[in-house]
């Protein structure tokens, strides 16, 4: 049986605490939950975003699923300066309100995470690094290099441990593109979704 106390903290976690979205574009059909941070991005159609995520400067495609506190693009500091510190760069929402310089900083890159990815929870991932269509990360992974479609990574730094299909499979995934097929073709061929030979053979008559 559910209690107040229970029910007050998940009102007060999914409602309450809100969320932050600055210059990004969101697809209706996806949900960004409360707690996150969405600046300079782009999320597709049917992904979703969990709680307490920090995304900056990221194009997310269709039908992704990230769990709870992921840090996608962070900001990084000039470990090629003298100081690291923010008192000497030309940022306002950075460390103390001092400035002895306002040197300015390299733009930041922007990070790829393709269509139908899973990021686990506590996932790091360094901007400027692309994700593959399908690829799936494992929770606590740190990940500083590009990850190829369909990969499973793990670890710090993350490292492909194997991949969801074999290669043949891989290939006519990727040129089927069903993350792109219209809410009509999905429905048609959902049934099928549990067995991927079945469905690549039904969307390739």
């Amino acid at each position: 049986m559910m209690t107040l106390s229970y029910l007050y903290s998940k009102f007060f976690k999914k409602i309450i605490r809100g969320k932050c979205i600055l210059n990004s574009k969101i697809h209706k059909t996806s949900v960004v939950y409360s707690g996150s941070s969405v600046v300079n991005s782009t999320i597709g159609r049917y992904s979703y975003v969990s709680y307490d995520c920090s995304i900056n400067n990221c194009d997310i495609g269709q039908f992704c699923s990230l769990a709870s506190n992921i840090v996608i693009g962070a900001a990084e500091h000039p470990i090629s300066w003298v100081s690291t510190s923010p008192v000497f760069q030309d940022v306002k929402h950075s460390g103390p309100v001092k400035r002895f310089a306002k040197e300015t900083l390299p733009s930041s890159k922007r990070t790829n995470i393709g269509n139908d990815v899973w990021i686990g929870t506590n996932v790091i991932i360094k901007q400027g690094v692309v994700v593959g269509d399908g690829a799936v990360i494992g929770s606590g992974a740190v990940v500083t290099k590009d990850v190829p479609p369909y990969a499973i990574v793990v670890e710090a730094p993350a490292r492909v441990v194997k991949y969801r299909f074999d290669e043949k499979t891989i290939q006519k995934l990727l040129e089927i593109k069903w993350w792109n097929m219209t809410n009509s073709e999905l429905t048609q061929f959902a049934k099928f979704v549990k067995n991927p030979d079945d469905f690549i053979k039904e969307v390739q008559k």
